[in-house]
């Protein structure tokens, strides 16, 4: 009888090497061939489901998996993958126990942890979550956040009369929420250097706390140890009853008010500022941004209020929607930094948006806020509930199933008609 195992081999190697690239179809078909060639292979299996499950494809990357598992029940990647697609599907409690059994299989498998983490946070279960959270710098994905010091990382140990860089990890929104802890450091009788994303710091000249402010890319002065900002919250023992929220903690500078002020002109209406996408890069965007075509619903002509948009970026397959909106004030190509931003949200009376940067800098500004999220929203936003643990001026509206955004716009629009009326 012919082995196929090496050739089987070959194609696997093969699509390893296309999905480094970011070549993912090609990797599919390789897959695809090598399970033609031997469909008991779990290892092609779970590399089926791993790239199925990158490329959203959740039912497919759940068979995949499952049949991998069958085949072999002791793979903890295969595990931690099959629970990763089961939260992203909603199914938690099966997702759970696969987190379980890949814990069990290894554990020190950071994905798995990691993972685990982000259940316990999404569950309001800080205290036990923070550490676990700490594994995302062991993960593949993240683990080129991590920034490689000489000096120790903080952990909470006395820290008077040293100096501490304070880094930022992930994206804006990430920035503006974790920047509330910057005061408590400072109060502990360290100096503080906070070093942010370039881009962000012009908007943090105000923040209470930092002696140095410097965007990334820039020469750091000494310091004695460092600490990410979402590692803060471990070091405080953070739990839902004990977020710090000296809400606000931004605020937009009297100059850029009174720039904007003059380009808006006199006030004839309420003003709704709105922001419908994000980052494109980011890796959840497919699931928290919305079409403007199907966001425009939202945005029907009326005499008793003003759209204004409030993100700096419009995507090409926006721009045909917002020519078609003429009514809707387009401010995106004047947004030069968040300092703009701030000031235009300033003037608005409610902001409408889905989880981006601008809604948490209306939050951290104390602007109210209608937040629009998917059914298996980010972790920070809990589950379930309609306001928001860590910005009190939120108001939470949920898709009640994955994908149904125009239930969550019908929703927004009959508030928006009570509140007009």
């Amino acid at each position: 009888m012919q082995d196929n195992r090496p050739y089987t081999n070959t194609l696997l190697q093969s699509a390893l090497d296309a999905y480094g690239a970011n070549q993912w179809e090609p990797a599919l078909r390789l897959l695809k061939i090598a399970l033609a060639n031997d469909a008991a292979n779990h290892e092609a299996l779970y590399l089926l489901g791993h790239l199925q499950f990158t490329l959203k494809q959740f039912p497919e990357a759940e068979q995949a998996l499952r049949q991998s598992l069958l085949i072999n029940p002791s793979q903890a990647p295969a595990q931690n993958d099959l629970a990763a697609t089961l939260f992203a599907m909603g199914r938690d409690a099966e997702a759970l126990t696969h987190i379980r059994q890949a814990l069990t299989l290894d554990p020190d498998l950071a994905e798995a942890e990691e993972t685990d983490g982000i259940w316990l946070l999404r569950h309001g279960r800080f205290r036990e979550a923070w550490r676990k959270y700490e594994a995302r710098y062991r993960t593949h994905v993240s683990a080129p956040l991590q920034r490689h010091f000489t000096q120790p990382q903080w952990t909470g140990e006395p820290i008077e009369g040293r100096t501490i860089l304070l880094h930022a990890e992930q994206g804006f929104g990430d920035t503006i929420q974790f920047v509330r802890y910057v005061p408590l450091v400072a109060d502990r009788g360290a100096r503080v250097v906070l070093e942010v994303q370039p881009g962000i710091g012009t908007l943090l000249t105000g923040l209470q706390g930092p002696h140095h402010l410097l965007e990334r890319g820039r020469k750091l002065p000494d310091f004695d140890v460092h600490c990410p900002l979402l590692s803060l919250p471990m070091v405080f023992d953070t739990d839902l009853d004990s977020i710090p929220a000296p809400i606000p903690y931004l605020a937009a500078t009297e100059q850029r008010i009174f720039e904007w002020r003059a380009r808006l002109g006199p006030r004839r209406a309420m003003r709704i500022g709105v922001a419908w996408s994000g980052n494109p890069a980011h890796r959840d965007d497919y699931r928290r941004s919305i079409p403007l075509a199907q966001f425009a619903q939202l945005l029907t002509p009326r005499s008793d209020c003003e759209f204004h948009v409030l993100q700096a970026i419009v995507r090409d397959s926006d721009k045909d929607a917002l020519r078609n909106l003429p009514h809707v004030h387009d401010h995106s190509l004047t947004l030069a930094d968040f300092t703009h931003t701030a000031a235009l949200i300033s003037l608005m009376d409610v902001v409408i948006s889905v989880d981006t940067s601008v809604a948490h800098l209306a939050g951290a500004m104390g602007w109210p806020v209608w937040l629009l999220l998917a059914s298996q929203a980010d972790w920070r936003w809990l589950l379930e509930r309609d306001d928001s643990a860590w910005y009190p001026t939120f108001w939470l509206f949920r898709q009640r199933h994955r994908g149904d955004w125009d239930g969550v716009l019908k929703q927004v629009a009959q508030q928006l008609d009570d509140m007009l009326t």
